[in-house]
This record gives structure tokens, C-alpha cells and sequence, in this order.
């Protein structure tokens, strides 16, 4: 029950006038909750559909397969997410997030010898579920936000002429009370990840699908949580180990968690697939060019068996180079820009698309305070301009392995 001063607080909220009515967000990852907070802002009412029951907010969760691995926070992830969410990184580091200055903190392997990071700033390192928490904790807060969860989208709905969205298609999860079938809304986001079904719902619609471009140098990963060792003697706090093209498939990093917790990550390129049982763990660890991670880990107390990923590929759909767009639908987040995460930048580049959100409204305010009619291309390509140095950070060396594979769809038009 909401106290006296919380209703008021609610109250003047709600009061604010906003220009459009509902909005619909698909997913409650980084990406999600972030363009939650941007829409809450402009719309009447912003629902999340999330096709997880959520019914463990601090547990790793079955649609975010990538949540198990290593995730640290990059400074301008950080700036972003603390403009939209004040007090955010503080709130992280008292439920446990840790601060690692690049200079001081980071042991880094590259070419055979010791270096100095290739960057002087401060990064944030947490699990996955305790930064979505606080963000998922955050927007639920807002009076005029709401979720439905156990949920798939199988569909948009659309005007007569199919040139405007006006709402989704629902189905219920096993299990689950979600009980809608059809969902109105001016404008749908989707923010469902690399399994994004927005190529195909464009196609069934009559819009030609975005191009999508691939760089592929089959990285793979195999993660596991260690109770940190008592005796580590804090020479560090995370210990990377960087593959080198062509021929140095293997690396590795450690990276500190909150309650004490490492989460030793496992790095296989062009097909060198880190094992996921645990001798076979130690045996790779036991395999990098420097013995630094595998006697970091060797007597170190197990808290999970380790778990593989190999969705790692590069991957952009250029909902920017649209010959025509469906308006009220965006796209966002891994299903438009899916980044190596060996780089570390997926969650920076949600952010920057948040960024990129704010900015479009703000144009279209300005432009056509009525109508969102032009927002879907406004947007697509302003996100396009935000993550383009992301791309390019993420792509550069991965050209360099022999097998990478690169593919596109321009000549199956």
C-alpha cells in the first residue's frame, strides 16, 4: 500500500502530461528497462511483456542465456545509465558491485607478456541479475509502468492500410496467468534479444526485412563461479588473458562479483570450444599461455558447474537502411545490434540506444507533437550513429582469425 507520500508523489507523476498514450516494451533486459525509463517519460502507460516468469529476481534466468558469463560495465554504459537512473552506481556497489580502476587493478596478458591495460578509467563488474534487478526494481517503481510476464509476442497488429502498429499479439507461457491475447498499444519496442522475430513479423506484414550482416569468428565460452580464495593476495581484481590472432585461440578472465564471488570465464576462438565438465575446465584453464588463471582457480571452492555459450557472433540488422517502415515499431538492443561479447560493450551499447530513444522523442516533440508517425526511421537510424563505433570496436580484430566468416543477404535479393 502506498504511503500518504508516495500517493501524492504518484499523483504528481501521473499529472505531468505526456503526449502519447501506451507504449509496449518486448523484454526486460538492459536494453528493455532502459527504454522503459526513456518512454515512462512520454507516454501514459509503458507495459513490459517478458517472456520469463521472474519469480527469482536475483537468479540467473533461462532468457538471458549470456547472464552466466562475465559482465562488466563500461564508463560511458556508466554516464548513460546514471543520467537515466540516478544514484544507480552507488546503489550497485552497496549491494555488492566493484569498482576496478583500469590502471590498478587489472593483470593483463597479451603477445606472450604482461601489459598495461589499454585503457585508464574505472569499470563496474557485477552478475547480470544484480544490475537488472536494480534497473527492473527502479522502473517498476514508476506509477506508470507495468509487466506482464510468462508471455510470448507472436505478432503485431496494425491499422487497415498495415502502415501504423497498433498493438501484439500475446501467448501465454506454460504456467503462466498471463491472460491477454491482444494488446493496444501506439508504439511497440522490441527489446527481445538475438531470437528477435521482428524480420519475420515485417515480412508477414508486406515490408521487406532488414539486411543482415554477420562477422563470425566462432568465439565460445565456458563460465564458472568460485568463492573467491581466502589467500588471493588482492594483486588484482581481474585477471584477462587475451587471445591473439591468428593461432592464440585460448584466454581467459576472471572477473569479481558481489558476496564474494568470481566468475572465471573461459574464452575459445575459431572453433577452440572451452569444455563445460569440470576436469575438462581445469584442463583448458591449465592450457593459457600463462599459468595466472588456472592457479587462481585451482583450489578455489566451486559455487556452480560451468556452462557454455556460443551465440557470440557479431550480428547487425540495418533497421536504418529500411526502404519503408512499419510506423510505432522499433527495434533495439541485441536484435538490431548484437556485439562479441568478448569486448565487453553489449551493455554500453544498450544504454547508447536509450540514449539514442530520448533523443528521437525529443525530435519528434519538436516536429510532430501529435503523431509518432516517422519516429521507427528517426530512431533506427540515430541508434545506427550511436553504436557505430561499438561495431567497430567489436569487429576490427575478429576480422584477423582465419576462419571468420562473414556473410550477408545483399545477393539473396
Amino acid at each position: 500500500m502506498l504511503t500518504s507520500v508516495q500517493s501524492r508523489k504518484a499523483n504528481q507523476f501521473l499529472s505531468i502530461p505526456r503526449a502519447y498514450d501506451h507504449a509496449v516494451v518486448i523484454g526486460s533486459g538492459i536494453a528493455g528497462l532502459t527504454a522503459v525509463r526513456v518512454l515512462s517519460d512520454y507516454f501514459n502507460q509503458v507495459t513490459i511483456i517478458e517472456r520469463d516468469m521472474l519469480e527469482t529476481p536475483h537468479e540467473f534466468r533461462r532468457g538471458v542465456p549470456q547472464g552466466r558469463h562475465t559482465h562488466t560495465l563500461m564508463p560511458r554504459g556508466q554516464v548513460i545509465l546514471e543520467q537515466l537512473f540516478p544514484g544507480l552506481l552507488d546503489e550497485m556497489k552497496a549491494n555488492g558491485a566493484v569498482s576496478i580502476e583500469a590502471e590498478t587493478d587489472i593483470a593483463f596478458y597479451k603477445d606472450g607478456r604482461w601489459q598495461a591495460p589499454f585503457q585508464r578509467a574505472t569499470n563496474i563488474a557485477s552478475s547480470r541479475p544484480l544490475l537488472e534487478c536494480i534497473l527492473r526494481r527502479r522502473v517498476m517503481a514508476l506509477p506508470n509502468v507495468s509487466l506482464i510476464t510468462g508471455c510470448n509476442v507472436i505478432g503485431l497488429l496494425t491499422d487497415a492500410g498495415g502502415k501504423r502498429v497498433t498493438g501484439l499479439t500475446l501467448r501465454p507461457r506454460r504456467g503462466a496467468v498471463c491472460t491477454e491475447n491482444e494488446l493496444a498499444a501506439n508504439l511497440v519496442v522490441d527489446t527481445s534479444g538475438r531470437a528477435s522475430k521482428a524480420p519475420q513479423w515485417l515480412e508477414d506484414l508486406g515490408y521487406t526485412p532488414p539486411e543482415e550482416w554477420r562477422i563470425n569468428p566462432f568465439v565460445a565460452y565456458t563460465s564458472c563461479l568460485y568463492e573467491r580464495p581466502a589467500n588471493h593476495d588482492g594483486s588484482w581484481k581481474t585477471l584477462y588473458i587475451s587471445p591473439e590472432p591468428p593461432h592464440g585461440t585460448r584466454g581467459g578472465i576472471i572477473l569479481p562479483m558481489e558476496n564474494g564471488r568470481w566468475c572465471a570465464t573461459l574464452i575459445g576462438v575459431a572453433g577452440d570450444v572451452p569444455p563445460n565438465d569440470e576436469e575438462g575446465f581445469l584442463a583448458f584453464a591449465r592450457s593459457l599461455p600463462t599459468s595466472s588463471f588456472y592457479d587462481a582457480i585451482k583450489e578455489a571452492k566451486p559455487l556452480s558447474k560451468p556452462i557454455g555459450f556460443q551465440r557470440t557472433e557479431n550480428r547487425v540488422r540495418r533497421y536504418d537502411k529500411m526502404p519503408e517502415y512499419l510506423d510505432g515499431f522499433l527495434v533495439c538492443g541485441d536484435a538490431a545490434i548484437a556485439l562479441n561479447p568478448i569486448y565487453a560493450q553489449g551493455m554500453t551499447a544498450a544504454a547508447q540506444a536509450a540514449n539514442a530513444l530520448q533523443r528521437s522523442l525529443q525530435a519528434q516533440q519538436r516536429q510532430s507533437p501529435d503523431s509518432l508517425d516517422g519516429l521507427a526511421a528517426r530512431f533506427q537510424q540515430t541508434m545506427s550513429k550511436a553504436v557505430q563505433r561499438l561495431w567497430r570496436i567489436a569487429t576490427t580484430n575478429d576480422w584477423d582469425w582465419p576462419i571468420t566468416e562473414v556473410t550477408d543477404d545483399l545477393d539473396d535479393q
